[in-house]
């Protein structure tokens, strides 16, 4: 018996895209993002490594083994087909985060850099395996450092790439995700909420995250704790204290989500670029967040950001949204304009043409 189910592909003249996520992830997301709007100049292949990740948009991941530690530690074996066709490929083949294992190396070769928190030890992991999964993932980024090629989604990364690996400056190019046209305003919030279920005689606070040590939950229910009776918590993810949860949801629903809450509230201590800003942005919701140096990129004037650290501050971030709504909105709308698909495109389009044209690096060491 094989070790792995393999189908063979037929690389048209397009890029073609590598993810390893599932799209209920954010960098997944992205990955089926950017593919789609690159069509019809776009392929894109899911490498199963562990199967918990597989999703069903795509048609034909690879698979490994059932083991996902053979399939880590084996993959020049298990994968060695795919391998080979994608080092043969003429065209751009864009990895789209860095949390794949680095084992391709075709002639224009890309790769997202989200974050690289795995270099960074101000935050917590959570966990022995939390710890472990960090240590691989951060042997993986300095692999990529290698590559002439980095698209990252934010200047803060950007920066922070440069500080901490000391790489060219040339390599890096900022493209930032595009939000995609399911998200946009709708009228009649109270409908909305009759729908989904939601109370209509409270003041609803969105929370969309995972439940990972930087996404800060624990002030989230600080916070809902002290606000009483008239508020409710909706999360998208695991559930929080009472929160009204929300878990698999569809592109429709989401928005539905969004339009049907009063304020987005997200005191993240660390981010690569923090979608669900900008999501709610582009829905017409406040937001409230961070302030930290990639939320004020992101968000300029557009949020109401405060020190998420502390319990107060964060309360009154939450009124003065409220307080303020009608002018949070159009601030939004605003920021949220500078994220749209035919913009993105065009810098996906540059970018691809450079490499290919050679006015940009295009190959890996």
């Amino acid at each position: 018996m094989p070790l792995y189910i393999y189908q063979c592909f037929a690389y048209p003249d397009v890029i073609t895209y590598i993810t390893v996520d599932s799209t209920v992830t954010g960098v997944g997301k992205y990955a089926y993002d950017i593919y789609n709007l690159m069509k019809p100049e776009s392929s894109i292949i899911q490498i199963i490594f562990n199967k918990k990740y597989m999703d069903n948009r795509y048609r034909n991941p690879v698979m490994g083994t059932r083991y996902p530690v053979v399939n880590y530690f084996l993959s020049g074996i298990v994968y060695r087909d795919i391998i080979s066709d994608v080092n043969s490929v003429e065209e751009v083949v864009h990895i789209t985060s860095q949390t794949m294992k680095p084992v391709f190396n075709s002639k224009h070769m890309v790769v997202t850099v989200h974050d690289i928190m795995a270099s960074q030890n101000n935050i917590k992991t959570g966990s022995v395996m939390e710890a472990v999964k960090k240590r691989y993932m951060n042997q993986y980024l300095k692999a990529y450092m290698k590559y002439n090629n980095i698209v990252t989604v934010s200047n803060t990364v950007k920066s922070q790439i440069l500080e901490t690996f000391n790489i060219d400056e040339r390599k890096v190019t900022v493209i930032p995700p595009y939000i995609p046209n399911y998200f946009y305003h709708l009228e009649n919030k109270e409908k909305l909420r009759e729908k989904l279920g939601l109370p209509t005689d409270k003041t609803l606070i969105l929370s969309v995250s995972s439940n990972q040590p930087r996404k800060n939950l624990g002030m989230v229910k600080r916070v809902m704790d002290r606000l009483g009776n008239k508020y409710s918590l909706v999360r998208v993810g695991p559930a929080l204290g009472n929160s009204i949860t929300f878990n698999n949801v569809d592109e429709t629903t989401m928005n539905e989500i969004y339009n049907a809450c009063d304020v987005l509230y997200f005191p993240t201590l660390m981010e690569g670029f923090g979608y669900p800003v900008v999501e709610a942005f582009k829905t017409g919701l406040p937001v409230v967040s961070s302030d930290i140096d990639i939320i004020r990129e992101v968000s300029s004037d557009a949020a109401v950001l405060v020190d998420p650290t502390d319990l107060q501050d964060n309360i009154k971030g939450i009124s003065s949204a409220i307080e303020n709504e009608k002018t949070m909105i159009e601030r939004g709308f605003v920021i949220s304009k500078k994220y749209t698909a035919s913009s993105i495109r065009q810098l996906l389009v540059n970018y691809y043409n450079n490499i290919i044209d050679g006015s940009v690096n295009n190959k890996t060491y």
